[in-house]
């Protein structure tokens, strides 16, 4: 059976139960920033910034293509094969800050290979070592001197037929090379921009540009502007042919229902203070989440960025645009902002003494580190804040025109200068990427209430008696204990619970629930042709077979939650005048509710 909608909605559902505070933490001082990428245009869902080929000494090639921040390789003859290698430097290998837009390897006459990464508008270079170890990445922006101080897309080198290195710069719209002599020197860079004004035109800005010597001896161009690849091939250097069509899939699923990828920035600001504590007599001063023996907030946003776009079929796809760690507590609009002592006793005696409402600054902050001047030029589309316990953070809540409740109060945008709307999320590095995932679930179910006219009847409270033309939202989160069959209940795990039983936890968060439950949250991977199709299962669905043991726990943790986002519609097209996937409206809901449902 389709889905219908629902012919009229019901007053607004009180949602102030599922506002669960998230935490933020602490101080003052920028330690570290990274630059934030070129924007793209406003509602662009993908980019596509780099593709560079190089010959290995196995005489294979390798084709390297940077899209959405995303490295993907594939080696010769293995051309449908492409694989996503960005996790070599990213998480806890982390290599430099923001976003990767540009990646190149070549070979050099000492028979080694050199790697080139551009992320966050620097250049970072490692040199093979022996046939599988590498030298250390390191820095090499002190070579461009004399090419403006515009921010830089890639770099790349090429050594031609006369074995001699050419180095080609794309850096503030504009295209630079040298030549290196004959003795090994280098002289200044020229701009040759114009070599790709035919290709790319006036209003397409260069990304990048990559230049190589194929085994049939001639030479390959390649440049990328506005989302599109051309080619050029020796001796017809003024024919330059649009190849895009061969990575429009790279990157995105392979079930032709599932909807494009869609891009988008952040911006995070951490607040780790420095606190001082003693050990064996010793004063150690330590941020906040090492002394305290928490999680590292980079590699837990890496995780979320690969769990999210896991869970979706890559469908969403985050990148990291600037990361500012800050040696402070947040600023707070109720309560003093910590001092170490204070918050050490927090901790202490928790929760007696620690604030509980959600009172950080977010105007003070949003203002102090220019996020909604960003916001308004298209240079980050989200901002994520990272702290401690009882930080004062909403888990999710908007800024902007329009702003509405995703899990927290929106912020009046006369007060922040936000032009666009902004998602802000706040995570706790005390804890685990669930929570970070259970956030996410929560901004989902308040955006698509939001979109559903604020009906949402089935929320987390007791099961209305009667709930006659449920919308999609609420067929969707159908309860073991609601009125009819269940579905896939909300991000708490309520989907196999056959009665709403808070005192013994029977209503939420139940994800090793043994209970089988005749259920329909399979058939939502037909959405929105929905058969009614049953399947009967208890936690084993989504935590293994021993779900229901004290070890399976942290396994049905995670299950759960990429099971519950996992069934999510990602699908083209729409019904009933809205869009099958409701991640557009999740993450850019000015330009999912602007773009007429069928597109």
């Amino acid at each position: 059976m389709s889905l219908k909608p629902s012919p009229a909605p019901a007053p607004a559902a009180d949602t102030s139960h599922r506002r669960r505070r998230a935490p933020a933490i602490a101080a003052a001082l920028a330690l570290a920033c990274a630059g934030l990428t070129a924007p793209a245009a406003a509602q662009d869902r993908a980019t596509l910034s780099s593709f560079a080929p190089a010959v290995y000494a196995d005489g294979l090639q390798r084709q390297y293509l940077v899209k959405n921040g995303r490295i993907y390789l594939r080696t010769e003859p293995n051309w449908n094969d492409w694989q996503n290698i960005s996790a070599a430097f990213n998480g806890s290998r982390l290599v430099g800050s923001g976003e990767i837009t540009a990646f190149d390897a070549e070979r050099y006459n000492d028979g080694l290979l050199r790697q080139f990464l551009t992320r966050g508008g620097r250049v970072y270079r490692r040199i093979q070592a022996g046939t599988d170890t590498w030298q250390a990445w390191e820095n090499i922006d002190s070579a461009f001197s004399g090419t403006g101080d515009g921010r830089i897309a890639s770099f790349s080198v090429a050594v031609y037929g006369d074995g001699l290195q050419r180095q080609f710069l794309v850096r503030g719209g504009s295209l630079y090379r040298r030549t290196q002599t004959a003795a090994g020197g280098w002289p200044a860079w020229e701009d040759i921009s114009s070599v790709v004004h035919g290709a790319c035109g006036s209003e397409s800005p260069i990304t990048s540009f990559h230049s190589a010597l194929y085994q049939d001896g001639k030479l390959r161009q390649f440049v990328v502007c506005g989302n599109q690849v051309l080619r050029r091939t020796e001796p017809n250097w003024n024919t330059w042919e649009n190849i895009s069509g061969l990575f429009a899939g790279v990157g995105r699923s392979p079930n032709p229902r599932v909807d494009e990828p869609i891009h988008k920035r952040v911006m995070v600001i951490e607040y780790n203070p420095t606190i001082e504590y003693r050990l064996n007599g010793q004063r150690i001063d330590q941020p906040l989440n090492q002394a305290m023996g928490w999680r590292d907030p980079r590699v837990l946003e890496q995780q979320y960025i690969e769990f999210i776009e896991q869970a979706s079929d890559q469908v969403v796809q985050y990148t990291i645009a600037e990361h500012l760690r800050l040696d402070a507590f947040p600023p707070r609009t109720r309560n003093p902002v910590y001092t170490d002592e204070r918050y050490q006793r927090c901790l202490a005696d928790e929760p007696d003494s620690c604030p509980r409402e959600e009172d950080f600054d977010y105007v003070a902050a949003l203002r102090d580190y220019g996020v909604c001047e960003r916001a308004n030029r298209y240079e980050i589309d989200e901002l994520w804040l990272w702290g401690g316990p009882y930080f004062g953070y909403w888990e999710a809540n908007m800024t902007g025109p329009g702003a509405f409740d995703t899990n927290g109060d929106p912020i009046p945008h006369t007060l922040t200068g936000c032009n666009v709307k902004l998602n802000i999320m706040g995570f706790n590095y005390e804890r685990e990427p669930e929570r970070m995932l259970e956030d996410m679930g929560h901004r989902v179910e308040g955006t698509m209430q939001h979109r559903f006219a604020d009906q949402w009847r089935n929320t987390y409270g007791p099961p209305p008696a009667s709930m006659p033309g449920p919308n999609p939202l609420e067929r969707f989160t159908m309860r073991g204990f609601d009125v009819g069959t269940a579905a896939c209940g909300n991000i708490h795990g309520s989907l196999n619970a056959p009665t709403f039983d808070p005192v013994n936890n029977w209503w939420g968060y139940d994800y090793t629930n043994p209970h089988r439950e005749t259920n329909t949250c399979d058939d939502w991977e037909r959405y929105p042709d929905l058969t009614g199709a049953t399947t009967t299962n208890d936690c084993s669905k989504w935590g293994g077979p021993r779900c229901s043991f004290p070890d399976g726990h942290a396994a049905a943790d995670r299950g759960w939650h990429l099971y519950w986002l996992g069934k999510i519609p990602n699908f083209v097209g729409s019904y009933g005048g809205v869009h099958n996937d409701w991640w557009w409206y999740v993450l850019d809901w000015d330009a999912a509710v602007a773009t007429p449902p069928g597109r």
